[in-house]
């Protein structure tokens, strides 16, 4: 997708005159605004997604989408291609599985080397870690992206992600950036509920050898209370910075180009007014991939499949229509 850098500086929107051109169609090569390529989520202008029955297929918008409505649209889709997405998800697994053993295998080196060795390959493990995984999920979202839109699950279409790698890498240390602070922060109520509530002082704290020593000085209704108000308040906060930051894959896939920042600023429009039905169809969907785990395992590859679909649908129920600013 072209920008209006170049050769296409200047030029305006056919639709839409009174709009700088922003990108052209990959398919007719017509110049697009923001207005017409809906933010960055579509690659082609409407009138080719109209020839094509994009835009149609899914029926759902942030103006008129609703969670039963959600699960009607994605279970109509999978059944549809329940095979091919299985055989998606199996591969997708298989590459997270690569990923994490990567991480693994990188760390257990640096262990064995010790001293500063240790950390740097634990960083360089999580790094390409998240190369394969981001490759592999971003490519499992571009072919559910595909199929509840209404067109055929291609597995060529895992491997049509790897140049967003960089991106994907980018918005997971942003991600990591944004809940440092809540992180720190809890810490910080644990620490202070010890040193107020049990009367433990900060220098006793500090000289503690292990855990065991200090949860013997203090009372177990303090533990509780410090424990359960850090708890509370990583929930509270996981949630209202965790649904956007669920969705940047998805995003990811959508987007030509992709920014990581802009990437990210747009997701917590998306999911303005909407954590609390989101996170609901995230429980649902939770619950849907626990109880086929428990079925002797083997219907969690095809449940998969299902819950990366309502995935790839609530993005794209909230990401059209009138968009929130973040």
């Amino acid at each position: 997708m072209e920008s209006n850098d170049g050769w296409g500086r200047g030029a305006t929107c056919p639709l839409h005159p009174e709009n700088l051109a922003q990108r052209t169609c990959t398919r007719c090569g017509t110049f697009m605004c923001d207005i017409c390529g809906e933010h960055g989520t579509q690659s082609q202008c409407p009138s080719c997604r109209e020839r094509e029955g994009q835009g149609r297929a899914f029926p759902l918008d942030r103006n008129n989408w609703s969670i039963g409505g959600l699960f009607e649209v994605s279970w109509e889709a999978f059944k549809r291609e329940w095979v091919m997405l299985t055989v998606c998800a199996l591969l997708f697994l298989v590459a997270v599985m690569i990923g994490g053993g990567i991480s693994e295998l990188l760390g257990f080196i640096g262990e064995k080397m010790g001293g500063a060795a240790h950390i740097v390959f634990i960083l360089v493990g999580t790094v390409l870690s998240w190369v394969v995984q981001g490759f592999a999920i971003m490519g499992m979202m571009r072919v559910c992206l595909d199929v509840i839109q209404g067109e055929r699950a291609d597995v060529g279409r895992l491997f049509s992600q790897f140049n967003k790698v960089g991106a994907y890498v980018v918005t997971n240390l942003l991600a990591v950036a944004i809940f440092t602070p809540v992180v720190l922060v809890c810490l910080a109520v644990l620490v202070a509920a010890f040193t107020v509530v049990a009367g433990v002082n900060l220098a006793d704290v500090g000289s503690m050898s292990d855990f065991k020593q200090l949860l013997e000085m203090t009372q177990s209704a303090a533990v509780l209370g410090a424990v359960g108000l850090c708890v509370l308040l990583i929930g509270i906060t996981s949630v209202w910075l965790g649904m956007p930051l669920a969705l940047v894959s998805v995003a990811l896939a959508d987007t030509e180009n992709p920014k990581a920042m802009e990437t990210i600023r747009k997701c917590f429009g998306y999911v303005q007014g909407q954590r609390v039905a989101m996170l609901v169809v995230g429980l649902l969907a939770s619950i849907i991939l626990f109880v086929s785990f428990m079925l002797c395992c083997l219907p969690v590859v095809p449940a998969m499949g299902f819950f990366y679909l309502l995935f790839a649908g609530i993005y794209l129920s909230l990401s059209r229509g009138e968009q929130q600013e973040a």
